[in-house]
């Protein structure tokens, strides 16, 4: 969560979810989704929604490419803006909202990812359930019986709400979902410069750091978390995680054989990369996985073989997919994958240019809203 608007209604119905210290996070999905529903309507009436299906699709364009490394893809995450001058941006169990402040920033695209993974990360983690668990569980259950059945329970609302309202992430788990984010950031190929990037935008735009505000004694600043997400992106690189990924689109035909690459991760050491193989064959096709080699960019020598989960052979009709993983010697990218393949007599070299990947890149990033009228 950015600095900004204090949202209490988000912070108490996540409150719903959390239990006992030692039992938490247990509540089923869908009664979790049930007071998500409940949140985002009270977020909504409170604030506004902005109905702009522009900006609705960029974000639902960046939110599709980082759920499936969200760990948590069995809850939706759809995406809401609210009507609120304050760059904010929060999330409740079914949703992700940020504010017509936030969007006057001007964030760019990868910006915007790192933004949306971090709030994706502190749902996937159920931060707020963790957070919570601290209260009275009798204050707790009241509120669950108010918004769930509709009992107005008024007295004990209010005063959550009081409580609450005051309060943000914990330091640890702000910094383990900056840590999240910057993960799926690697593993979306969006830059995970990105992630250091917008926490150091963010504290010279907002004039102040966030300790300095009610989040006081819990929530860490900007730029500790820049120092933090940069020290998580060197420790990735160390224990051989990937340091930047490419994604492919399209399949190339060679006779009955297509091919696929999917998704180019560069480790420490080494280049893995995704594959699928169909056969439209009527008869087995025989993958020389042990030939295989990465082109490098002009002037340098192919890239050696290494390793490979692909089987060995097509069936007839079938597909296959796995990873072939190759020495990595520089930083440059590789340009094309060649790969063997045996169709009983026949032989092919098939090729697959690997220079025309890159980070998924979406639509181009709609116009700045208008100016939304004055708050209530």
């Amino acid at each position: 969560m950015y600095d900004g608007v204090r949202v209490a209604a988000v912070v108490v119905a996540l409150a719903l979810l959390a239990v006992p210290a030692g039992a938490q996070a247990t509540i089923p999905e869908d009664q979790e989704l049930a007071v998500g529903r409940a949140v985002a309507a009270r977020l909504v009436a409170q604030f506004g929604f902005v109905p702009d299906p522009e900006w609705l699709a960029f974000l639902g364009n960046l939110r599709d490419r980082l759920l499936p490394f969200s760990g948590r893809t069995s809850v939706p995450y759809r995406v809401g803006i609210l009507d609120h001058g304050e760059p904010n941006a929060v999330s409740t169990p079914g949703w992700i909202f940020v504010t017509t402040g936030l969007i006057r920033l001007n964030l760019d695209a990868d910006a915007w990812a790192f933004v949306l993974a971090h709030e994706i990360a502190h749902t996937a983690r159920r931060h707020v359930a963790q957070q919570v668990a601290r209260y009275q569980v009798g204050q707790i259950a009241s509120v669950v019986i108010a918004i769930l059945t509709g009992t107005p329970a008024v007295g004990d609302l209010v005063q959550v709400l009081l409580q609450v309202s005051t309060l943000g992430f914990s330091r640890e788990l702000e910094l383990e979902a900056d840590r999240e984010a910057l993960r799926m950031l690697v593993e979306a190929g969006f830059d995970p410069q990105a992630a250091w990037r917008t926490l150091g935008w963010f504290n010279e735009v907002t004039g102040r750091r966030q300790e300095n505000t009610h989040w006081a004694g819990t929530h860490p600043g900007f730029a500790d978390r820049v120092r933090a997400v940069q020290r998580a992106h060197a420790e990735f690189s160390g224990r051989g995680l990937s340091l930047r990924v490419r994604h492919f689109r399209g399949t190339q035909e060679f006779g009955p054989v297509v091919l696929r690459a999917q998704r180019l991760a560069e480790m420490q050491d080494s280049w893995v990369l995704s594959v699928v193989v169909a056969n439209n064959a009527d008869r087995p096709a025989t993958l020389l996985v042990t030939n295989a080699v990465l082109e490098g960019p002009d002037g340098e020598l192919p890239i050696r073989f290494l390793r490979s989960t692909l089987p060995a052979e097509v069936p007839p009709r079938g597909q296959v997919e796995g990873l072939l993983v190759f020495e990595r010697r520089t930083p440059n990218w590789p340009s094309a994958l060649v790969l063997p393949v045996g169709s009983g007599s026949d032989r092919v070299e098939a090729r697959v240019d690997l220079a025309s990947g890159g980070p998924f890149t979406p639509a181009p990033q709609p116009g700045a809203l208008p100016r939304p009228p004055a708050l209530p």
